[in-house]
């Protein structure tokens, strides 16, 4: 094998980054080329090799490509040019070549950090600023509850989903924090006049891969469990006697024909299951001939959690984001036998729950019962969930 790939350590670990190739030089690992996560590296014979980082940023906006009759100033001085990525430009030169320092005065060499310093800092303020205006926003248009609802909810039905997409904006804030802080640390100690580390005994190299291979295996352990979850989930039309702890219009008293489709979705019902919950959703609907033709419809949203005491906090966000209602605070409570609690909207959704069992139902009959629109009553609905959730 002549090629060889490594993790190698982050952008502004100057010091360990050139104690790291020097490391690999006497390993017989020359490098050739850097990318964001790994170096590239060559087989040679093992030899002893100094490494040393230049930070160019070049002008605004342009890509920070060192100018040639730079390079050649170092090489001139006896340093190769070994690579490069973004604003980091490595250089090379056998042991005992003589190739003078880059810098005898720390403080020069500070100000080549000053601009990229510079920036970092603005990117941590721009980034806290603009979640602060994300958070302003939704609190101004009064929708803050209802996101952090969605986001219950669908953390309840995908939990390592959500997970996997949390790790991504929470390592990249982390890594910004990281970084500025490492490059604000190093110009601060430049400034002062001491002197660049390129021997730091104890660098940051298993950092880097330890972060980057966790991060990997999270990530691939959450999609290959969310990829079984949908896998095992079934979808079907309605049963004749429910299988699972939701209910049926029959329960209630409303026999019919079934429809299979309304407004272009299928009804039936479809379970799934996660970490945290086995999840119901269901929609019937059913022609009444008997009642001119009535169409009666109910969905559900039946959860059964793993921890009973999460089923206060769903039964929050069931309401929070319900469809017709504005908000929670448009339900009003019920006292049902045999519900822990139940609330109720003067239109067409309910929420109940019992101990690990929660569950959200809209309900809508069209047409008319004998020559009148039945108004909505959730009493019945509740009852019938009370029943079937004593078994």
């Amino acid at each position: 094998m002549n090629r060889l790939y490594w993790f190698h350590p982050g952008e502004y670990e100057l010091g360990e980054n050139e104690k790291f190739y020097s490391d690999m030089e006497a390993k017989g690992w020359r490098l050739v080329k850097r990318g964001t996560y790994l170096s590239r590296f060559q087989r040679v014979e093992p030899s002893r090799a100094r490494y040393r980082v230049e930070i160019y940023t070049g002008p605004f906006l342009e890509q920070p490509t060192m100018p040639e009759e730079q390079v050649a100033v170092f090489e001139d001085c006896g340093w190769e040019y070994a690579a490069d990525h973004g604003w980091l430009h490595i250089f090379r030169a056998p042991e005992g070549s003589g190739a003078p320092e880059f810098y005898a005065d720390p403080a020069q060499q500070a100000e080549t950090l000053k601009k990229v310093r510079r920036g970092m800092w603005g990117s941590v303020v721009l980034t806290f600023l603009l979640i602060g205006a994300i958070a302003a926003f939704f609190t101004w248009q009064g929708t803050i509850g209802k996101s952090w609802a969605q986001l219950f909810k669908r953390f309840l039905q995908f939990p390592l989903t959500m997970i996997f997409y949390a790790l991504w904006p929470i390592c990249g804030i982390y890594q910004m924090l990281w970084d500025t802080w490492k490059i604000s640390r190093t110009y601060r100690r430049l400034r002062k006049g001491i002197p660049l580390d390129h021997e730091p005994r104890k660098h940051r190299l298993l950092r880097n891969p330890i972060l980057g291979q966790t991060f990997a295996i999270l990530s691939l352990v959450c999609l290959l469990v969310t990829g079984i979850q949908v896998l095992v989930s079934r979808s079907g039309d309605m049963p004749p006697q429910p299988d699972g702890p939701y209910i049926m219009l029959s329960d209630i008293g409303y026999e019919g024909e079934q429809v299979k489709k309304l407004y272009g979705s299928d009804t039936g019902v479809t379970h799934s299951r996660s970490l945290l919950a086995d999840y119901w959703e269901t929609l019937e609907v059913v022609n009444i001939p008997a009642q001119n033709d009535r169409q009666v419809w109910m969905r559900q949203y039946v959860y059964r959690l793993r921890f009973p005491g999460m089923a206060d906090r769903l039964a929050w966000a069931l309401m929070e984001d319900s469809v017709f209602a504005r908000d929670r605070e448009s339900f009003y409570a019920l006292d049902v036998p045999g519900l822990d609690a139940a609330w109720a909207t003067k239109g067409l959704e309910l929420v109940a729950m019992k101990g690990n069992l929660a569950v959200y139902v809209e309900f809508l009959s069209s047409g008319t019962a004998n020559g009148a629109e039945r108004e909505f009553d959730p009493l019945p609905i509740c009852e019938a969930l009370a029943d079937r959730w004593r078994n």
